[in-house]
């Protein structure tokens, strides 16, 4: 059985706004958060905006200090001997900052002094880490040449270079294009094989879907899901199921008829020249009443296939509809 690698009890924090030395404001972030993460895990972390999540990596990685609770990596306090402990984490911000006149082993190098690394695992290990990421042919071009892409990619070799227990990304696939998408999912789970835990912020959530193994929702600074997307996508799929109907005359009065029924809404609609696609979620007692109604008001339909239920439905669900930022 896993054990939980990183773990949060009752995580507190709060902002305060201040003007001449009073709190006029006080705003709650994180509210008694607690979660865990096993080890293995490729863990996904979603909410909508606002929700806490940019702040739980603050905390996690020792930007933020939270006001109360605690954050233990294997058990260990992060707060008690923080250097040894915050070694232990590997991160990679959203916003990366690389200094562009410097090449990838001279920025390695750098880096590595924040670490206790002996010089000949320095050079290993960047060499290991650029070839891994698909660099080594480009070490000693300067930074400032590289794509948007490629910075990424050495940002996480910097991440990766003392060899963390647990890598944490915050909007890893941000600013990528389709190739450089595919490329770091490549090697996120070539990474995970190898054994390394991965916890991973993002708003796209056909991503998160793509890659992780297991998902934990946040809302309002408290965790209100997390389970494994098999079974988040079970649980939903006994109180609601999504449809694609593929039709004929369905128009506006037959879309405000079928929205006005409690427990289904419609997620979807696609022209498809001759005919339309409509891919509703509903609950499976409402499939007859949908199909009468159509008739009904001269809808023809053609066919009717079930989908499979999505992580973008299950994060609608548990939030209430509110949208990623």
């Amino acid at each position: 059985m896993a054990s939980s690698l990183l773990e949060l009890v009752e995580v507190q924090k709060d902002y305060r706004i201040r003007s001449f030395g009073r709190v006029i404001r006080t705003t709650k972030a994180l509210d008694k958060l607690s979660l865990k993460v096993e080890e293995g895990q490729i863990f996904g972390f979603l909410g909508p905006n606002g929700a806490g999540k940019t702040t739980t990596i603050k905390c996690i990685t020792g930007i933020l200090k939270s006001d109360s609770g605690s954050i233990k990596i294997k058990g260990e306090n992060i707060e008690n001997n923080s250097f040894e402990n915050k070694n232990k984490i590997g991160f990679l911000p959203e916003q990366i900052g690389l200094y562009g006149n410097l090449n990838c082993i001279e920025t390695l190098s750098f880096y590595a002094g924040f670490y206790d690394l002996k010089a000949e695992t320095i050079e290993k290990r960047s060499l290991e880490l650029l070839g891994l990421l698909g660099l080594g042919k480009d070490a000693e071009r300067p930074v400032g040449e590289f794509s948007l892409g490629m910075k990424k990619r050495l940002a996480l070799a910097i991440a990766l270079l003392h060899e963390p227990q647990i890598l944490i990304l915050d909007e890893p696939t941000s600013g990528l294009d389709p190739r450089g998408v595919k490329a770091l999912r490549s090697v996120l789970r070539d990474l995970n094989t190898k054994g390394l835990t991965i916890l991973l912020s993002s708003h796209v959530l056909s991503e998160v879907q793509e890659i992780c193994t297991h998902v934990g929702i946040i809302n309002n600074g408290k965790l209100i899901k997390q389970e494994s997307i098999q079974k988040i996508r079970e649980k939903v799929r006994k109180t609601a199921i999504r449809l694609s109907l593929r039709v004929k005359n369905f128009n506006k009065k037959n879309e405000d008829e079928l929205i006005k029924k409690n427990g289904i809404s419609i997620i979807e609609k696609n022209d498809l020249g001759k005919h339309q696609q409509i891919i509703l979620t509903l609950k499976e007692k409402l499939i007859p009443w949908v199909t009468d109604n159509l008739v009904k008001n001269d809808v023809q339909i053609f066919s009717i296939e079930p989908q499979d239920t999505s992580l973008e439905d299950v994060f609608m669900t548990e939030t209430g509809g509110e949208n990623e930022d």
